[in-house]
């Protein structure tokens, strides 16, 4: 993280409420405070007739305040569209984003190992995106706690508002998890419950994950099992797990993945459910095609060059089988070339082809430019 010293960058953000008449006072309040962020900037373009070509921007920037050696204030303000991009499409007048603050919260750390956040804060586990660049992200109000005791970290969080599509949003979220190492093996696992909406409705549902990484050699290994079991009559357990592995030899990087849900009459019926967002952690995504779908198994493969030192090329090729629709198989491949001007500027162009095997859909080619920027 970077001192407010880079005010410039976002000034009209990170000082609103300050005043600059005083530059003493000015001095003075910003002492402590840390900022970090990102900007993005994309534009997409797509040949399936109704989709127009877009812009899309979204600037995060989180600052820390420590208050004493115990206690830091911690805000995260994001413009945007709420917590996701905004898209201004090419054939409308230029417009203006939404400023969202999504994190206000204390962070304390006056007990031994452990850290302790109350208030407006990112959802934790992985059926949550807790911070996205570019995409959506998942946040809620309460208090969660983290403490480390010898190799495993426990976290414990009580969230009475959310915004994670699990069953019904805004619900309130119970949960617990363990993250530590088993050799050379890191493990996660976590327990998430929650609440019925109203006395009259039935709509409360656990959820578990389970997670793996190792490193054996030059092989990176990940795997994750997730589920959600809904209380409501007559729905079934929803699954979904995941295989992946990833090398890198010289200049040359390549992975495969492999997904697969389970055949479950709850799809219709959670609003999103262990389906939910396609980023989040217990999903497995390529570009057009994601495991989001009930009794489906999807396939990714990549293969990468550095060209040069900052400069990669790459291609991805996925398949989706979907047994539970007719005519839901699709197949996608892209190529993607990444220049990475600094440590906290990338920029990549990407062309793609989706092919689907619905007749009544057309094949969608589309192309996107995005340019990041960190600090």
């Amino acid at each position: 993280m970077k001192k407010i010293a880079k005010l410039s960058l976002v000034a009209a953000i990170a000082v609103s409420g300050l005043t600059s008449a005083n530059a003493t006072a000015l001095e003075e309040a910003i002492k402590g405070v840390d900022i970090s962020g990102t900007a993005v900037y994309r534009y997409d373009d797509r040949s399936n007739v109704g989709y127009d070509a877009g812009n899309s921007y979204k600037l995060a920037v989180n600052l820390k305040s420590s208050i004493n050696d115990d206690l830091a204030f911690n805000v995260r303000t994001i413009v945007g569209d709420a917590t996701d991009m905004v898209s201004l499409k090419t054939d409308t007048a230029d417009g203006n984003a939404n400023i969202t603050v999504s994190h206000v919260n204390f962070a304390y750390t006056g007990l031994a190992n452990t850290t302790v956040i109350a208030g407006k804060q990112a959802v934790p586990s992985p059926f949550a995106v807790q911070a996205d660049a570019a995409g959506d992200e998942d946040t809620g109000a309460g208090i969660t706690a983290l403490t480390t005791v010898g190799p495993v970290t426990v976290a414990a969080t009580y969230l009475n508002q959310t915004n994670l599509g699990v069953v019904s949003t805004g619900q309130d979220i119970a949960g617990l998890g363990l993250m530590g190492n088993a050799g050379p093996v890191a493990l996660d696992a976590w327990y998430l419950q929650t609440m019925e909406t109203s006395s009259a409705a039935d709509d409360a549902a656990s959820l578990y994950t389970l997670g793996a990484k190792a490193k054996v050699e030059m092989v990176d290994l990940t795997a994750r099992y997730s589920a959600v079991d809904a209380s409501a009559t007559g729905v079934d357990t929803e699954s979904i797990w995941k295989v992946g592995a990833k090398a890198k030899l010289g200049i040359v990087t390549g992975s495969l993945d492999y997904g697969q849900s389970n055949d479950s009459d709850s799809y219709s019926t959670l609003v999103g459910g262990v389906h939910g967002d396609a980023d989040a952690d217990v999903n497995l995504q390529a570009w057009a095609l994601n495991l989001n779908k009930n009794d489906a198994q999807l396939i990714k493969a990549s293969l990468g060059v550095d060209v040069l030192s900052n400069v990669n090329l790459s291609a991805t090729y996925a398949d989706l089988s979907v047994d539970s629709a007719a005519n839901a198989d699709a197949s996608e491949y892209y190529g993607q070339l990444t220049y990475k001007m600094g440590k906290n500027f990338m920029t990549y162009a990407r062309l793609g082809q989706v092919d689907y095997d619905d007749s009544s859909k057309d094949t969608d080619s589309r192309g996107r430019l995005h340019v990041q920027y960190t600090f």
